[in-house]
């Protein structure tokens, strides 16, 4: 093998990189159906069938009912926490209401 065949393989070899790497940021992002590519081909709500539509219409809509559910405890979760700290603030306050020495009259 001469020095001619290794210069050509080289530059065959660095022809072919730049031509990979042109295709792959080029071509393929900008001009190619990337769904295509894919395999996955646009289709309409025509193409659904009717059954699988109205499943997939039921299950949105009972996840969004379980959405609506879970913020509704998570509402009264925190009305409830909130009428606790308020219980708990007020008997703090009725403990402490009185005379200073009311504690010393129950307690003799």
């Amino acid at each position: 093998m001469s020095r001619t065949d290794g210069r050509k393989l080289v530059t065959l070899a660095a022809a072919a990189t730049v031509g990979a790497l042109g295709v792959g940021t080029i071509y393929l992002p900008f001009m190619a159906d990337r769904d295509k590519i894919r395999g996955l081909s646009e289709e309409g709500e025509e193409s659904m069938p009717e059954g699988a539509r109205r499943e997939m219409q039921a299950m949105k809509k009972s996840a969004a009912v379980a959405a609506e559910q879970q913020r509704e405890l998570q509402q009264q979760l925190q009305r409830r926490q909130r009428q606790q700290e308020e219980d708990q603030k007020q008997q703090r306050q009725k403990a402490s209401a009185g005379s200073m020495w009311s504690s010393f009259r129950r307690n003799s």
